[in-house]
C-alpha cells in the first residue's frame, strides 16, 4: 500500500461474525472516514452505512465519495438479508471502480468459529448463509487481485488492544488503539460464551493426565526418583 495514495479498506464477513465490532473500531480513528453513526451506537442497520447503495448498484458510486480523507473504511456482510431477500453484495465491482480512480483497495475478511457463527445465524435468522459466504470468500475474494487479510473475532477478544496494534501494522491502516473509546460497547466476555456449555469428562482426559504427569517428571528428575523408589 502506498503511503501517498488514498486507501479503502473493505471489511467483509458472514452475518454474525463481528461486522459491527470491527467497523466501529476502524471508524474511530480521526483520520479515517468510516461509519460515524456506528461509533455512537451499539447497533445500526447496514442500510444506513454510507456505501450501502453501492453494494446493489456500484455504478452509483462517484469519485467525490473519496474527497474528504486519505483513509476510508466500509463494511458489508456477505450475504445479507434485506426485506426478506438474500442479497449478495457486489464487493469486487465496488473495489474495481475505486481502483480505477487510483484508490488503493484492500479487503479484510472476518473469521469467527464456524460452529458458533452457524449457530448464531440459525438462532437469529432461522437459517445459515455461512456456506454461501465461505464459497464467495474462497472462490472470489481470495482469488482476486486485491490483497486480503483476515480479522479474528476470537483473537480480538483475547488480546484486545494488542491485537489492534498488530492489525495496524499488518494492514498499514490507522487504528486508534490508544483511545479508551476504542472498546466502547465491548464486554470483557467473548460473545462466544453464550454458545458454550460445560461438557462431561471425556475418555481422552485420563490419557492427557498421564501425558501431563510424564512432562512433569521430565522437567523434575526428583519426582522421577521418588516415583522409582515406590517400586524398589
Amino acid at each position: 500500500m502506498s503511503q501517498n495514495k488514498k486507501q479503502l479498506l473493505i471489511i467483509v464477513g458472514p452475518q454474525g461474525s463481528g461486522n459491527h465490532i470491527f467497523a466501529r473500531i476502524f471508524s474511530m480513528h480521526p483520520n479515517v472516514s468510516g461509519w460515524d453513526e456506528l461509533t455512537e451506537n451499539y447497533w445500526v442497520g447496514h442500510q444506513r452505512e454510507k456505501f450501502a447503495p453501492y453494494w446493489w448498484y456500484p455504478q452509483l458510486m462517484k469519485p467525490e465519495v473519496f474527497d474528504n480523507s486519505q483513509y476510508f473504511v466500509t463494511d458489508v456482510s456477505y450475504p445479507y438479508l434485506y426485506d426478506g431477500y438474500i442479497i449478495k453484495p457486489k464487493i469486487l465491482e465496488v473495489a474495481n471502480i475505486a481502483k480505477s480512480w487510483g484508490i488503493d483497495v484492500q479487503i479484510a475478511v472476518i473469521a469467527r468459529d464456524e460452529k458458533i457463527n452457524r449457530l448464531q445465524q440459525e438462532r437469529i435468522r432461522k437459517k445459515s448463509t455461512l456456506d454461501s459466504a465461505k464459497d464467495y470468500i474462497n472462490n472470489a475474494l481470495l482469488t482476486s487481485e486485491f490483497p486480503v487479510n483476515f480479522l479474528s473475532l476470537e483473537t480480538f477478544f483475547c488480546y484486545k488492544t494488542n491485537y489492534l496494534k498488530y492489525l495496524e501494522k499488518i494492514l498499514n491502516f490507522p487504528i486508534d488503539h490508544t483511545s479508551p473509546e476504542i472498546l466502547k460497547f465491548i464486554d470483557d466476555q467473548s460473545p462466544n460464551a453464550k454458545y458454550i456449555i460445560p461438557i462431561d469428562i471425556q475418555s481422552s482426559d485420563s490419557i492427557k493426565g498421564i501425558v501431563g504427569e510424564d512432562v512433569d517428571l521430565f522437567f523434575n528428575p526428583t519426582l522421577q526418583r521418588n516415583k522409582d523408589d515406590q517400586f524398589e
